[in-house]
């Protein structure tokens, strides 16, 4: 059974969530997560990293204005949670049900800086690539995404996002309906095929035509 508190020393606004899990109390095992369970929240003390072993999960902030901003979908093999500091500046919550594993933050110090290092440098990329697609057309974003979410399953012309379109549109800084309608566009040009009854598995019909428009 997990224990759960919050550890944020001071409040802030956010929407009402499940309480984050106390990682450290299982940290020799493999956590199974519900459908946008909450790992940790923003000014929670750091206890430890974790890497997935299934699902995805999502890392995000919240704006002053209350948006919610995504900064990156971490899927099967990647870290997340590593901080520079010893308080969290971030929000992590399962995308679908997940499984991840904890590593305690008081291990092995080269171990653990050589992951920092490599977290770091990803999410530098991540924030220097979605800066650049600020200026990109909406279509162009979400051909970006999907190029990048393909990446990630090489050689497979089938996969499934697992986010929903809200997930999208806030890690693309776009609302749901162009999404949607970019997502259709896509369709209708015979790029890709949406299927199953969310339409969130997606079936690339020509890698060429969708890089030549996330270019």
């Amino acid at each position: 059974m997990l224990h759960v508190h919050d550890l944020r020393q001071e409040p802030i606004q956010v929407p009402t969530r499940p309480r984050a899990f106390e990682p450290a109390a299982r940290a020799d095992q493999t956590i199974r997560l519900k459908q946008d369970q909450t790992i940790y929240s923003e000014g929670q003390k750091v206890l430890a990293f974790y890497q997935v072993e299934a699902g995805a999960i999502r890392i995000y902030r919240l704006m002053p204005d209350g948006h919610r901003h995504i900064l990156s979908f971490c899927v099967k093999g990647d870290w997340f949670g590593l901080e520079q500091g010893d308080r969290r500046a971030d929000f992590a919550e399962a995308v679908c049900e997940a499984r991840i594993r904890p590593f305690a933050t008081t291990g092995s110090s080269t171990f653990t800086n050589n992951l920092l290092n490599i977290a770091l440098a990803n999410l530098a990329k991540a924030q220097s690539r979605q800066m650049a697609m600020i200026e990109q057309s909406a279509l162009k974003r979400v051909a970006v995404f999907i190029q990048e979410m393909a990446e990630r399953h090489p050689g497979e012309s089938e996969f499934d996002l697992m986010m929903c379109r809200s997930d999208v549109a806030d890690y693309l800084g776009l609302t749901i309906e162009t999404v949607a309608r970019s997502f259709t566009k896509l369709r209708e040009r015979r790029i890709i095929r949406l299927k199953g009854k969310l339409q969130r598995c997606v079936q690339l019909l020509d890698r060429d035509a969708l890089a030549a428009l996330a270019l």
